[in-house]
């Protein structure tokens, strides 16, 4: 391989590749009251009872109402890391919602051989 050749199958190698992933569940009261995406363990069996090493938490935090949610829009890896791209759903202006502080989630599947290390980049509502 020439080392043009090789420059441009690092610079590919180093790009993040897409991963499949499937949604497992949601809710509206993890009791995490932070943003952020986390390896499912037993610190979360409350949120999903599952012994599957491949299930990742996205938390939004802490909401002042109902009608918060989290839609995860892209699974990407580097190799070294995973990164998940998640987008934060609101209430419509006017919209009667719960009066009561929610904490949303979602539970996906991510299909990789070895856990990695996560970076959450969360788009909040406008």
């Amino acid at each position: 391989m020439g080392n043009g050749n090789m420059i441009g199958f690092l610079i590919f190698m180093a790009r993040p590749n897409p991963l499949e992933w499937d949604e497992v569940k949601s809710g509206y009261m993890s009791g995490v009251f932070e943003s952020k995406a986390v390896w499912n363990d037993s610190a979360y069996k409350h949120l999903v009872e599952s012994d599957d090493k491949n299930i990742v938490l996205v938390f939004l935090g802490k909401r002042s109402t109902g009608g918060f949610g989290v839609k995860v829009e892209e699974v990407k890896t580097d190799g070294k890391r995973i990164y998940i791209r998640a987008r934060e759903t609101c209430p419509k202006p006017g919209e009667m919602v719960i009066q009561v502080i929610t904490s949303p989630f979602v539970a996906i599947r991510v299909n990789i051989d070895k856990r990695l290390p996560l970076e959450l980049k969360l788009e909040r509502c406008k």
